[in-house]
């Protein structure tokens, strides 16, 4: 596995799950009052692993918004520069 990859899975376990979850859970607490049960845990983390996904892996990606731009260019007729 390529040092690029194993930092990108990485980067994904501890920004995209670890500071996510720590995020939603502070929010909870903060806005509800709710006690931090297993059950609140388990469900903020099941909210967060899609959004971890689609954040760090895939908009993150390192050719993400050259792939994304050049669709844009192809669907509006727009040349590159």
């Amino acid at each position: 596995m390529h040092i690029n990859t194993k930092f990108r899975i990485l980067e994904f376990i501890v920004a995209g799950l670890a500071l996510d979850l720590l995020e939603n859970i502070i929010s909870i607490k903060l806005s509800t009052g709710a006690a931090i049960t297993k059950e609140v845990f388990i469900t903020a983390f099941l909210v967060v692993i899609p959004f971890a996904i689609v954040t760090e892996i895939i908009i993150d990606h390192p050719k993400f918004w050259h792939h994304t731009s050049r669709v844009f260019r192809k669907i509006f007729g727009l040349k590159n520069k």
